[in-house]
């Protein structure tokens, strides 16, 4: 393996597929190094007619988006033969590691904190959502079409951010099915991508919805054990009531759920915007303020023996 592409060096690779991610570190003015995460199009599909173009492209989408919620893209392009993004690198968690590490520990997340990471995850999103050209003010109707546990990350500072805008859709779209936990994939996708039907930000909407399910209750939301049920239960069957899992859920969170995580398109939250103000709402009407720092220690209390930096598990 050829160490450095350009001026970034590799130092340990974070996860394999049509596009490989490594840990890497870049050397700034006067010397300061910067660590980042590397993303590279794997050699053979880069000889794939069209992939590299569509690969930039998506990139280039992804280096629009600069806002506090969503991981900032520093820079895309080819150098020595690989075609690469460099995206920033977080000190923290992703949610999948902080539900995991929850669970192991028979932990309940306090529902204020899970309401606030999701909201910031609902601001970010919100912003790509808008997002215009900046020469024809035209829609670029943005959606980041893979929301998962693993593409959400905390930093060590309590902050949530979205990972990976676009860059997911193009793994999950061109990677071979046999290497994809497919079960996984398909908890979080809503009722009209798995039907095929014309999708739009409520998409996010609902795949965001199902990881403050997970937040809250540590648990899946259906109890099908195939793709094919899993994919029929998405479909027509209610999930699994969250306050199974979680008695004292509030009221106020429970319908929050289940607006987002309407089957019909029509009934769900219309944008992030709305589902980030109900949780706002939610927040407030507790009455106790959530700050950067309460999720701060709780990240610091769930990985006290654990390595953030390691291969985010997908």
């Amino acid at each position: 393996m050829i160490s450095h592409v350009g001026k970034y060096q590799r130092i340990r690779l974070l996860g394999e597929g049509i596009i490989e991610d490594y840990l890497a570190q870049a050397v700034g003015p006067q010397g300061v190094e910067q660590t980042l995460v590397l993303q590279c199009l794997r050699s053979d599909m880069a000889e794939t007619v069209g992939f590299s173009e569509m690969f930039l492209d998506t990139a280039e989408s992804a280096a629009r988006l600069t806002h506090p919620h969503i991981a900032r893209v520093f820079d895309f392009g080819e150098a020595d033969g690989t075609y690469f993004l460099a995206r920033e690198h977080l000190d923290g968690p992703s949610l999948r590691t902080l539900i995991s590490l929850a669970a192991a520990e028979s932990m309940t997340l306090p529902a204020t904190l899970c309401a606030r990471i999701i909201s910031q995850a609902c601001e970010g999103l919100a912003f790509a959502h808008d997002l215009t050209h900046p020469e024809t003010n035209q829609p670029l109707r943005l959606i980041h079409h893979c929301i998962r546990p693993y593409n959400i990350l905390l930093s060590r500072q309590g902050m949530a951010k979205v990972v990976d805008f676009g860059i997911d859709q193009f793994r999950s779209r061109w990677t071979p099915q046999h290497s994809i936990p497919l079960l996984r994939q398909s908890m979080y996708m809503a009722p009209e991508e798995i039907k095929l039907g014309r999708v739009d930000r409520r998409m996010d909407v609902y795949s965001l919805g199902v990881v403050l399910y997970e937040l809250l209750t540590l648990h899946k939301p259906f109890e099908s054990t195939s793709e094919w049920d899993l994919a029929q239960a998405v479909l027509s069957e209610p999930m699994v009531p969250a306050e199974r899992y979680r008695p004292d859920l509030p009221v106020a969170l429970r319908a929050i759920l289940a607006r987002a995580l309407a089957k019909e398109q029509d009934q769900r939250y219309p944008d992030c915007r709305a589902f980030q103000a109900d949780l706002e709402e939610f927040i407030l009407s507790v009455g106790e303020p959530v700050t950067a720092q309460q999720v701060a220690q709780l990240i610091q209390q769930l990985t006290a023996s654990d390595d953030p930096t390691l291969a985010t598990p997908r």
